[in-house]
């Protein structure tokens, strides 16, 4: 394992292209935010939004601001193919997931398509299957990209069953807009933003209980980027998954995802600057502990990431105690030790007892 104290000049000047190649990527997004419509709201309404985070308490008690479903929701599977041995499945369920902040209640809830949710299933057939349920990440999330990024067909061919969680407002629960598809995160808008992710945890335990109905035994979970930042938080509100893998995790939201340079209808002082950054970092997982044992938790990160900054995730493991850790080198896009992500995932799966002891047949390990 690398860290920052012990990589070579080569290293360093890798992760500064990886790095470099991240700022080229963000780029045309800091363009698109000059030039973003400005939100139709007042002061006095954005104001009274997030106050509502801030005079509930949740920014003292985080934890609190977080619900989950006491039991199953009901859910079908509304399509299924043949894949291999086994078969592909869509499942949709009824989030039922209610908006804690009742001022933005009626304009959440009137996306219908978020209502629902769906799971996307690659299973053997039979019950007891250790599964992996895998979160994809920001503006992400079509199975078949997704199937490539989180090598499906190897996880399935070594014995597991795998599940991808489509996150609010993705894929099939977007807008439709195509000038809405980043809805999940808007930093003109972190009492919206809070509401998603408040609603990812709750449709993700709802994911976990759906899974157990069906007969799965063992559940891991397993997210990159957005997903590496809620996989991180899932784990530090509740005991269920088996295990946490955080890949390249948004340990928060930062440039140009920052709710301190956002463009807002009317002048923002320091003292309402300060309780957007509040509300915006309510579910960082720094302001958090984990609930599943530390060796139970797996993070892999790039250290010239500009997307996801690597002090951050370094903060996170120092402050959890992570052991199972992995920093490679480059950025969030451009990887140069790619390969050993894959092996350090696999060896994390086979500690656990997700997998035999033999090593996977793809040599290039289990993620993309």
């Amino acid at each position: 394992m690398n860290t920052t104290e012990s990589i070579t000049a080569k290293e360093r000047i890798l992760d500064f292209a990886g790095g470099l190649f991240d700022r080229m990527f963000l780029l045309p997004g800091k363009i698109a935010n000059l030039v973003k419509p400005l939100r139709r709201t007042t002061r006095e309404d954005f104001e009274r939004e997030i106050d509502f985070y801030i005079d509930s308490g949740f920014i003292d008690r985080p934890e609190s601001y977080f619900t989950f479903p006491e039991k199953a929701p009901s859910h079908a599977i509304v399509d299924r193919k043949p894949y291999y041995d086994g078969e592909y499945q869509l499942i949709s369920y009824a989030s039922g997931y209610t908006t804690r902040n009742p001022l933005l209640r009626d304009r959440y809830h009137a996306y219908a398509s978020n209502r629902t949710g769906y799971l996307v299933r690659w299973a053997h057939g039979d019950p007891g299957r250790k599964t992996v349920l895998c979160h994809h990440g920001y503006m992400l999330g079509e199975p078949r990209q997704a199937r490539k990024m989180f090598r499906v067909r190897n996880m399935f061919k070594e014995g597991l069953d795998v599940v991808l969680f489509i996150a609010p407002f993705h894929w099939k629960r977007g807008t439709g807009q195509v000038k809405q598809r980043g809805i999940y995160l808007q930093p003109d808008n972190p009492a919206m933003t809070c509401e998603c992710v408040g609603q990812t945890m709750w449709d993700l335990y709802n994911s976990f209980m759906i899974l157990r109905k069906l007969g799965a035994t063992e559940i891991g979970i397993i997210g990159a980027s957005l997903g590496g930042h809620n996989t991180a938080l899932f784990v530090s509100l509740t005991a269920i998954p088996s295990f946490g893998a955080i890949m390249v995790p948004a340990v928060q939201f930062t440039d140009p995802l920052d709710p301190d340079r956002v463009r807002l209808p009317f002048p923002a002082d320091a003292r309402l600057r300060e309780k957007m950054r509040l509300v915006w970092d309510l579910h960082s997982p720094l302001k958090f502990r984990p609930k599943i044992p530390v060796g139970n938790i797996l993070v892999v990160a790039s250290r010239g990431d500009r997307l996801c900054p690597f002090p951050l995730v370094q903060a996170l493991c120092g402050k959890w105690g992570i052991t199972n850790r992995l920093f490679l080198t480059g950025g969030h896009w451009l990887v140069f030790d790619r390969g050993l992500r894959g092996r350090a995932w696999y060896d994390f799966l086979r500690e656990r007892g997700f997998l035999g002891l033999e090593p996977p047949k793809s040599p290039n390990g289990g993620l993309e």
